[in-house]
């Protein structure tokens, strides 16, 4: 029997957060279309690592009860990954409204999704960052995706500037840890019901609870005032632009097991050197601001790895971000891509 081949954008990425599975199974032509769940990137994140499309709509567009009010103080929301436009435009209108009794809301959509996707939209100010939001340099491969972006909308008439946007990154990333902990102890404690953690969780989830334990109720309530505050902040930098462009990721995907959960130091996991935080960057602004933001696959690098580029737009302008990816899509097809072939039997690290 031939030995087994993988895709690398599926099989070497990391699975991209918790709706890596979701991305690779599309990515795989297993199923057209997947649900994901995005609090921190992780509908963008995946679309990025394995050459997809993926959408986190406006803070409450999309329902989240009557299970839940709320997810990680509302920066957690749910979206699709697929390989076109169309698909997660179709699946979004199919899906958007609030619940009874939600706790946010979203200025409502004019003619919907699809009915954006039919046209272009305006020319519009596009503010290109290809650094970090706090000005670091990020990976050749990762800024030169955001750049040949850049020349790309240049071409269809949109005006592109250099931009980045002025707020409390740093605070707003140590806020969402802290939130995230406390979300992450919540789950936990109410899925084991009295069970000892040791016992049915992994070591990073028990650093999680133990970062949690550490946090007081009003620690929490600034947490949360921290995230809010930053939502203004980024509000008033869009006042300059329409649509904000960046990469996606600080790097290509990742190995398999550098972000592996065997470690107990959640704080160090996420905003460690070697951790989540500095791989990527770019996805949880959004979710600290409710803002739309997308990962569109534009780009590949010299390896056959999927580079996607970041478009984000002001709170409720869902029609005009879509409306946008559209016609990037149109210029540049890439539903027909698909990463070379990779052995499987091939030790980490080969390309």
């Amino acid at each position: 029997m031939a030995a087994p081949r993988a895709i690398p954008g599926i099989c070497r990425a990391r699975r991209g957060g918790s709706s890596g599975g979701a991305g690779a199974a599309v990515a795989a032509r297993i199923v057209p279309a997947a649900h994901g769940s995005d609090g921190g990137g992780s509908v963008r994140i995946p679309a990025s690592n394995c050459g997809l499309f993926g959408l986190k709509p406006t803070r409450a567009r999309l329902p989240d009860g009557p299970h839940a009010g709320e997810g990680w103080g509302g920066m957690a929301i749910d979206g699709f990954l697929t390989r076109s436009v169309r698909d997660t435009a179709a699946l979004l209108d199919a899906t958007e409204g609030a619940d009874p009794g939600a706790p946010y809301w979203a200025p409502p959509l004019g003619r919907g999704y699809m009915a954006a996707i039919a046209r272009p939209p305006r020319r519009l100010r596009i503010g290109l960052c290809e650094t970090t939001f706090t000005g670091d340099p990020v990976h050749p491969d990762c800024a030169g995706a955001a750049r040949e972006a850049a020349r790309l909308l240049e071409d269809l008439g949109h005006a592109v500037e250099p931009f980045r946007p002025e707020a409390d990154h740093e605070g707003m990333i140590r806020a969402w840890v802290d939130i995230v902990a406390c979300g992450t102890a919540l789950s936990i404690r109410r899925a084991l019901a009295g069970r000892d953690p040791a016992d049915w969780v992994e070591p990073v989830a028990r650093g999680a609870l133990a970062h949690a334990a550490t946090l007081s109720g009003e620690d929490y309530l600034a947490a949360l005032e921290r995230i809010h505050a930053y939502g203004r902040q980024m509000a008033a930098a869009f006042a300059r632009i329409d649509i904000l462009l960046s990469p996606v990721m600080a790097e290509p995907p990742a190995l398999i097991g550098r972000f592996a959960h065997d470690r107990e130091d959640y704080v160090a996991y996420r905003l460690g050197p070697e951790g989540v935080w500095p791989y990527s960057p770019f996805c949880t602004a959004f979710n600290a601001s409710g803002q739309p933001a997308a990962s569109v696959p534009l780009s590949w690098n010299a390896e056959g790895l999927p580079i996607g580029v970041q478009l984000a737009a002001p709170f409720g302008e869902d029609e005009t971000l879509i409306a946008l990816c559209r016609e990037l899509e149109m210029a540049r097809p890439w539903a027909h891509r698909r990463p070379p072939l990779l052995d499987s039997r091939a030790p980490a690290g080969a390309a």
